[in-house]
C-alpha cells in the first residue's frame, strides 16, 4: 500500500508542475536563494566566533546521490528528505550536507535542485543552511549534448571543460572553492571535493583528484584549534580506503587515497562522511572502522542493492552531545529511523 501511495505522489507532483504542495509551488527563475541560510556560520579565517562557543551540542544531516533528473521520482524523494529532515527533528538540524552527485552538473540540475530548496524553504519556513560538496556527477554535464542537453557519450566532452564544470558548481554552492572548512557550535567541519575530472585525464575516471594545494590545505586544517574531546568532521563524495580499513571490499577511488589517508590519520577522532556508492545502510562497508570512522550516507534517489518491496530514500541523522557522536540511518520515506543502522562514537 505505501509503494503504490508513493507513486501516486509522484503522478501527482509532475502532474502539478513539479510541486509536492501545489499551493507553495515557485516558479523556477535564476534569483538565487541563500543556501548558506541565516544561521551564522564561522570560517575558516573566524575561528575564534566558532571554536571558543559555549555550546557542547551540533546536530546535522548528511544526505548524498541525490541525481536529481536521472529518474521520474529523484526530485520528488530530494523534497520529501529535505521536508523530513527540517520538519520532523527535534531539537532542530543546525545544519543539512548535500555529500555530491546533485545531478549531472548541467545547468537544468542546478536549477531544478534550486527550484526545490527555495520550494522547501517556503512550505516549511526553515532557513536551515544547506552546504553542498562536488562529486563525480558534477562533471557529467560533459556527457550531455550542449544543444539539447540529451546523453551523448558519443561527442564527449561536448565543448564541456573541468574548469566550467566547476565554475558551476561554486555558483550554486556560492563559494570560491570546493573546499572550505567551517567552526559550528566549536566543532570543525572540513569540506574537500575533486578539482578534476576524465576530461582532464581519462585515467581519473569517477575518482576524486584532490590538488597538492587542497591537501596542502587539509593537512593544516585537520590539526587546527585541536580539543582533546571533540572530533573533526570531514565531507567527501568518494570512500577512501587504507590498508588498515576494516571494510571487505576496498575501492580506490581517490586518486591522491595514500596521501589523504595519512591526513586522515595524523590526529585522532577524525570522522569521514561519504557517499558515492548509493550503499545501502546497515549493510557491509556502509560504516568503516579505520584510524579514523568512515559512513557512507547511501542515497536519497537510488539505493544499493535494490529492494523489490518497496522504494526507499536514505541518508544519516547526526547528533553529537559532550563528545559523544550518535549516528542514525533514515529512510525518509517512511519518515522513520533505521534500526539496523545505529552507530554510537565515544570520543
Amino acid at each position: 500500500m505505501k509503494r503504490r501511495t508513493f507513486l501516486a505522489g509522484i503522478l501527482a507532483y509532475f502532474l502539478t508542475g513539479c510541486s509536492f504542495n501545489r499551493k507553495t509551488s515557485l516558479p523556477e527563475t535564476d534569483v538565487p536563494i541563500p543556501l548558506m541560510g541565516v544561521f551564522p556560520l564561522s570560517v575558516a579565517g573566524e575561528a575564534n566566533d566558532g571554536s571558543k562557543s559555549s555550546q557542547n551540542n551540533v546536530q546535522f544531516a548528511v544526505i548524498s546521490d541525490i541525481h536529481i533528473l536521472q529518474s521520474d521520482s529523484a526530485p520528488l524523494k530530494f523534497q520529501t528528505a529535505l521536508e523530513d529532515l527540517l520538519v520532523n527533528q527535534e531539537p532542530p538540524l543546525d545544519f543539512v550536507v548535500l555529500n555530491g552527485d546533485l545531478g549531472d552538473g548541467t545547468p537544468k540540475d542546478y536549477q531544478k535542485v534550486t527550484q526545490i530548496l527555495r520550494s522547501v524553504r517556503e512550505s516549511t519556513g526553515k532557513t536551515t543552511p544547506i552546504l553542498p560538496t562536488i562529486g563525480n556527477h558534477e562533471f557529467y554535464k560533459a556527457f550531455h549534448d550542449p544543444d539539447s542537453n540529451a546523453w551523448n557519450s558519443d561527442t564527449f566532452p561536448n565543448q564541456d571543460t573541468d574548469p566550467q564544470a566547476i565554475q558551476r558548481f561554486l555558483d550554486f554552492a556560492e563559494r570560491d572553492t570546493v573546499y572550505t572548512d567551517h567552526y559550528i557550535n566549536g566543532y570543525h567541519f572540513i569540506f574537500l571535493g575533486s578539482e578534476k575530472s576524465r576530461m582532464s585525464d581519462p585515467q581519473i575516471g569517477d575518482a576524486a583528484y584532490l590538488s597538492e594545494t587542497q591537501l596542502t590545505w587539509l593537512n593544516q586544517k585537520i590539526s587546527e584549534n585541536r580539543t582533546p574531546g571533540k572530533p573533526v568532521f570531514v565531507f567527501l563524495h568518494q570512500p577512501v580506503f587504507s590498508s588498515q580499513s576494516q571494510a571487505q571490499r576496498k575501492f580506490n577511488l581517490v586518486v591522491q587515497q595514500k596521501e589523504l589517508v595519512k591526513i586522515l590519520q595524523s590526529v585522532p577522532d577524525v570522522v569521514l562522511f561519504v557517499g558515492h556508492l548509493h550503499m545501502r545502510l546497515g549493510s557491509p562497508d556502509s560504516f568503516v572502522k579505520d584510524t579514523f570512522m568512515m559512513f557512507n550516507s547511501a542515497s536519497t534517489s537510488r539505493v544499493w542493492p535494490a529492494s523489490s518491496q518497496a522504494e526507499t530514500s536514505q541518508g544519516l541523522v547526526v547528533d553529537v552531545k559532550e563528545g559523544v557522536v550518535s549516528v542514525q540511518g533514515r529512510d525518509f520515506l517512511q519518515h522513520a529511523g533505521l534500526p539496523e543502522a545505529q552507530y554510537q562514537i565515544n570520543v
